[in-house]
């Protein structure tokens, strides 16, 4: 089977998956993510790594070189949203898993301002980066 390819959405799908509290969804994500082209979807497997819930010890379940490729960079140390974002970028992720990082971001802020009573029913929260003019484009 070939390297997989994925994009924006079906990212959103599997952190879905693996945000379950279904352990069989974790299972179905992280076979899904065991042909990932690792060095291309950084950005994307860092954010699902940051955001998904899953203990760091259960992504070996992703397969030896995502595990092994996410320990090398993260390491032991937290990893905090700033931390995440600035991985992303060290490491050359792509304009989706820079979207993908703040909508998760800003879900979670959403998430704290409503369980201190602040309204946010109201709010929808879709993030795009403008182009940069520079003939760039999202991997």
């Amino acid at each position: 089977m070939g390297k997989m390819i994925f994009d924006k959405e079906e990212t959103k799908n599997l952190l879905n998956m693996l945000q379950s509290s279904d352990e069989e969804n974790h299972i179905v994500a992280f076979q899904a993510l065991k042909n990932v082209d690792v060095d291309k979807y950084i950005g994307e497997l860092l954010v699902m790594y940051k955001f998904s819930g899953v203990q760091k010890s259960n992504w070996s379940e992703a397969g030896k070189k995502i595990h092994s490729k996410l320990t090398s960079i993260v390491g032991e140390s937290n990893l905090t949203s700033p931390r995440t974002l600035s991985l992303i970028t060290a490491n050359k992720g792509s304009k989706t898993s820079i979207e993908l990082f703040m909508e998760c971001f800003i879900r979670d802020m959403t998430s704290m301002l409503e369980q201190i009573g602040y309204p946010t029913d109201s709010f929808e929260i879709n993030i795009k980066l403008k182009d940069d003019g520079q003939g760039t484009e999202s991997k």
